[in-house]
């Protein structure tokens, strides 16, 4: 274990020194910059680091250009940047409101633990968080992903992370498409923002404290789709400035749509919108949508945005294949080995991911209703795929989901049928479930060495803070729902000290699995229950040496829920194992964490018998066959 009892004394109290009294100064040695940082209990931030030049004018809707201070400057760093575009108004319970915004935003903000010195022998292991929010919302400052309580339980575990946020263009501002963006290697301009951050951090993060060969990528939804994609930018021809990555409900295939002209047809909509309608001539197009002030082209866009896909927008400008960044859709690029191999990951979804997805439950009260949030991601699917895609989620398969709901709520709560949680099972599966489990699989193919190469973890998180939120919001046949694992991480919508014990066993869980990943590239430590490789049987071997296209079993860790936390076997058609096959095969899990009194056998027998009623191998197959229809 590396020494770093200087943070622990930091942390009872016991350490005065001027250090830890001061505000922390850092410079750079290259050239003598220094950046005067803010300190905040047992934390110290540094806020507003800019990574790259403004971006408005000429520059909107331009690749970034690095920006580096005059030699010599004293930077102040203790006031938070501005946010980049994006909808001003808060999205409850997650986003706050975002007053301060600029097109000079493209800036990352630093948080470690107080009184590090830049002659730590031992660097500390670093965090990247690309906040998700649907590419409408999002910034280094919002509340909710503050880190200092995330970076005071690493130092409480003896294993100090340093923490890094950073902006990055949203909306059109960072996806706007149009052929001679196109001919100008010009889009994908908010990934491009990320690549830049990462960059900045990888060649200066070491004068903080921290390790530049030890960098994790992590965000969920959107960031966790982003850190997914990056992977296979350039065709992994030019690796990344990151080595591993933790990705919350956020794989690749979440980015549908990426061949399709969607993107490029929301561009032109907004441009007709502000009197920039030349559609003949795109570089006219362009110009003017140049000249348009900030605030308008943010309004416009996003009201037009929240027109397309109500009620917040989400998803309108997205990531796009561009022959150069992207050079072809993901599921194209990672099957072909396009993509940088070797670099550990964990993929995790919420076992209600898709709910707020699909819509309100009382919209659904036949099939045919179930394919409008469909068709709001995947415009291409058949007759014929619908018919394949409901068979697989049979109504009487969700029964007992009806009953479950039924009998918890209250006389004047509305009615779910059978058909909303079809649908809710769906749209988690087909946006964040099955990519994950297929861009892990090929992972874990693809990057083999001769030992075999067996970083690659898979979990369901099955327990939710926010969710009671969503029911006092009328919406009571939520389970444990979207972006739920953020304040599981960061602590701040529900302090520890108003958390249930169940709930701050799943913090304590997840925390120390995350912060166990950012030393190691594995989740497990000896304080922790096992968590498997997803890959590892001898089973497993014999189809990663294969050139099968999809898994017949993997293994996957559970953590919270009614059942408990533990790890379970999924095999591809459990759920139509006779009884007595089930119990001598499928219900047989390979964890052993027990807590709250759980009664061990009984215990595990149910959870898995509830993964097993999934048959998440088997839908999945159908669904990541349609990679080509769904545009990922």
């Amino acid at each position: 274990m590396r020494n770093h009892a200087w943070l622990y004394a930091a942390l009872n109290g016991l350490a005065i020194c001027s250090t830890i009294a001061a505000d922390p100064i850092v410079t750079l040695s290259r050239d003598q910059v220094t950046y005067r940082g803010k300190l905040r209990g047992l934390v110290e931030d540094f806020y507003n680091i800019k990574f790259a030049h403004d971006t408005s004018g000429a520059q909107r809707f331009a690749p970034p250009k690095a920006y580096s201070p005059a030699p010599g400057s004293e930077i102040d760093a203790t006031i938070p940047g501005p946010a980049c575009p994006q909808i001003g108004a808060g999205i409850p319970p997650f986003f706050p409101e975002t007053p301060n915004q600029s097109e000079d935003c493209l800036n990352l903000r630093i948080t470690r633990p107080s009184g590090i010195t830049a002659d730590l022998l031992d660097k500390l292991p670093v965090v990247v968080h690309l906040v998700g929010g649907g590419v409408v919302k999002g910034s280094a400052y919002d509340e909710p992903f503050d880190p200092a309580n995330l970076v005071a339980q690493s130092v409480a575990l003896s294993k100090p992370i340093i923490h890094v946020v950073l902006n990055y263009r949203l909306t059109i501002f960072g996806f706007a498409r149009l052929p001679v963006l196109n001919e100008q290697k010009s889009l994908n301009v908010g990934m491009r923002d990320q690549r830049a951050g990462f960059q900045w951090v990888k060649d200066n993060i070491a004068a903080f404290g921290g390790d530049p060969d030890r960098i994790t990528s992590f965000g969920l939804s959107s960031g966790g789709t982003f850190s997914s994609l990056h992977l296979s930018t350039y065709g992994g021809e030019h690796g990344v400035p990151f080595t591993q990555a933790w990705v919350m409900s956020g794989p690749p295939g979440t980015a549908l749509n990426m061949t399709s002209d969607a993107t490029e047809n929301h561009t032109y909509a907004v441009a007709e919108r502000l009197g920039c309608n030349n559609k003949d001539d795109d570089r006219a197009v362009l110009d003017c949508l140049r000249q348009v002030p900030m605030d308008q082209l943010t309004e416009a866009a996003m009201a037009y945005s929240i027109d397309n896909h109500p009620p917040a927008g989400l998803f309108t400008f997205i990531p796009s294949v561009d022959d150069d960044f992207l050079p072809e859709r993901q599921s194209t690029l990672y099957k072909s080995g396009r993509f940088v191999k070797g670099i550990p990951m964990v993929f995790g979804w919420v076992q209600d991911d898709g709910a707020t997805n699909a819509g309100p439950a009382p919209l659904f009260q036949s099939e045919e209703d179930m394919k409008t949030p469909i068709r709001n991601f995947a415009h291409a699917l058949t007759d014929d795929d619908y018919a394949k895609l409901f068979s697989l989620y049979p109504a009487k398969s969700f029964q007992e989901d009806v009953h479950n709901y039924e009998a918890r709520k209250a006389e004047d709560d509305p009615d779910a049928s059978v058909h909303y949680f079809r649908i809710a099972r769906i749209m988690r599966d087909l946006l964040f479930t099955c990519s994950s489990i297929d861009f892990g699989f090929e992972i874990a193919r693809q990057s083999q060495d001769p030992n075999g190469f067996s970083s690659v973890y898979h979990y369901v998180l099955n327990q939710s803070m926010v969710t009671p939120l969503f029911h006092a919001a009328g919406m009571p046949y939520l389970g444990a729902v979207h972006g739920s694992d953020l304040d599981y991480l960061y602590n701040n919508m529900f302090p520890r000290d108003q958390m249930s014990d169940s709930d701050k066993h799943v913090s304590d869980t997840l925390i120390s699995s995350f912060v166990n990943f950012a030393y190691t590239g594995s989740p497990n430590s000896e304080s922790l229950p096992s968590w498997p490789h997803s890959f590892s049987t001898s089973d497993n071997l014999d189809e990663l040496e294969s050139k099968i296209d999809s898994p017949s079993s993997f293994n996957l860790r559970v953590i919270g829920g009614p059942l408990g936390g533990g790890a379970v076997r999924m095999l591809r058609g459990s759920s139509n194992l006779s009884s007595g096959e089930q119990e001598g095969i499928a219900q047989i899990p390979l964890g052993n964490d027990v807590q709250y009194g759980e009664m061990k056998s009984r215990i595990y027998q149910d959870r898995q018998r509830e993964v097993d009623r999934e048959d998440l191998l088997l839908r999945c197959a159908f669904i990541n066959g349609l990679a080509e229809k769904l545009g990922h």
